[in-house]
């Protein structure tokens, strides 16, 4: 029962990340793709460290920098990238979704929290 409670964040962020691929690989056959595609992937890397944390972020965004380098960037179905702009576009996404998972991580609601308010309202009516 363990292996399952830890595998479901780890298969949501992968779906998440699947999910946002096929939506941006349709925008780009339809020829109406955005210039700078991996960073479509930020916001639901930071959603995904809020929720399940930093270790599932950071397996998404793994995935996301693979699938949008084979997927999103020319020449297409390979892992080369034409452009040295696009390399900066990757290594600059690697660089953001560390630091948005590492940030997302401190904004997730600690499990002591109730313990530590319901404690210093005691105190306060002690004193």
């Amino acid at each position: 029962m363990p292996k399952k409670r830890r595998a479901v964040p780890i298969v949501v962020s992968l779906g998440i990340v699947c999910t946002v691929t096929i939506a941006l690989l349709y925008f780009k056959l339809a020829r109406t793709g955005l210039h700078h595609p991996i960073f479509v992937y930020l916001p639901p890397i930071a959603l995904l460290a809020m929720i399940y944390g930093s270790v599932p972020a950071l397996i998404g965004a793994a995935a996301a920098l693979a699938s949008a380098t084979y997927f999103l960037y020319e020449p297409a179905y390979s892992f080369a990238i034409a452009n040295r702009l696009e390399v900066g576009d990757l290594l600059w996404f690697a660089l953001l979704a560390v630091i948005v998972t590492k940030c997302a991580r401190a904004l997730r609601p600690s499990p002591k929290l109730p313990e530590a308010v319901t404690a210093g309202r005691r105190v306060g009516k002690i004193v």
